[in-house]
């Protein structure tokens, strides 16, 4: 009978509860600078311990952002530890995720030599990887990346993709291989973990998660380049969501972008983004964008409430954890440029 580990769902509930509420956020909304946004930071159940040793006063923008987004990663490492799952089948999704950046990320300095990438690699996570970074950032060919890589399923997708320089023939289509081949990565191992209606939960909440960044993708490639059919067919993550194929074909044919929400207000997602998108007075496409980035966050609060295994549990505060994350840098970068309250707040995902 697989095990639900317990103490690390309970943890990571214990966890969620710490996370910053509206009142925090409509205090951080009214600072007027960095310092005073690390000075509040460091007084929250959150974040505290991150920023414990940092003084306010001199803390630049850019290392906050870094640090707030390396607490992802530190967060679900100490999860993991909790039960000794760091090697349990699923338990690494985080770890993938962090591969396949590094991966992209050398993609796209391979130009540059080895120095660029060296200057801009995490070196924070690269003990946890699957492949040496040292090996793949001294890489100066394909050949060369392919040996990095060896024991990893990421070896094939670049095969396909590589020139013999190493930089690939379509960079977003690489991408897409390397994103779709973590995914596939993570529901085999999901099986492998979980069973029953834990594995239904966490199947069904890495479904609409796909689904709801491929709107979100799809969306903006209409709105902004008014994508054909195969354009948003390429660009779209290949791994199936809750929404049938049939209907994913009518919204990437849709010949206009009136059409194509249209078809978007049919679908089992439509009457949720109509509820949030009446809620706010901003333009169309943005309370659309909004509506399906909330939804994001709300699929993966329903998922964290109602399953009691911890890998549910994880996955969903990683998503979570995530967006609170973005919600800080969209309040630091709108105090940095002098935006007005009400604007920063109209972008934020929250309860």
């Amino acid at each position: 009978m697989p095990k639900n580990h317990q103490a690390t769902a309970a943890a990571i509930r214990t966890a969620y509860g710490q996370r910053l509420l509206p009142a925090d956020y409509r205090d951080l909304l009214n600072m007027h600078s960095v310092a005073e946004i690390v000075a509040y930071l460091k007084e929250t159940p959150a974040y505290g311990e991150l920023l414990r040793s940092l003084d306010p006063a001199i803390t630049h923008r850019g290392y906050l952002e870094m640090l707030l987004r390396r607490s992802l990663f530190t967060q679900c490492l100490h999860f993991c530890a909790l039960e000794h799952l760091q090697n349990t089948p699923f338990f690494r999704f985080f770890i993938y995720d962090y591969e396949i950046r590094e991966l992209i990320r050398k993609l796209q300095l391979m130009p540059g030599g080895a120095q660029a990438y060296i200057s801009a690699m995490d070196a924070s996570v690269a003990p946890h990887l699957g492949f040496d970074t040292g090996i793949l950032a001294r890489a100066e060919n394909a050949r060369e990346l392919l040996e990095a890589c060896a024991q990893t399923p990421y070896k094939e997708v670049l095969k396909k993709h590589l020139q013999p320089d190493g930089t690939p023939r379509d960079f977003t289509a690489c991408e897409i291989a390397l994103r779709a081949c973590c995914l596939e990565r993570i529901l085999k191992e999901a099986e492998q973990t979980l069973k029953g209606s834990d594995l239904d939960a966490l199947k069904g909440l890495i479904a609409e998660q796909v689904d709801l960044i491929n709107l979100i993708n799809a969306y903006r490639l209409k709105r902004v380049f008014s994508a054909d059919v195969e354009t948003l067919r390429s660009m779209m993550l290949p791994i199936p969501g809750r929404l049938p194929k049939r209907v994913c074909e009518e919204l990437y044919a849709a010949p206009d972008l009136a059409a194509f929400i249209a078809v978007l207000r049919t679908t089992r997602y439509g009457r949720l983004l109509s509820d949030i998108t009446a809620l706010s007075d901003q333009p169309e496409f943005i309370r659309l964008e909004h509506a399906m980035q909330t939804l994001r966050w709300r699929t993966a609060r329903r998922a964290l409430h109602f399953s009691s295994h911890a890998a549910v549990s994880l996955y969903a505060v990683h998503v979570l954890t995530r967006i609170e994350v973005e919600n800080l840098i969209t309040i630091i970068e709108g105090i940095r440029y002098g935006k007005p309250v009400a604007y920063m707040q109209s972008l934020l995902i929250m309860e």
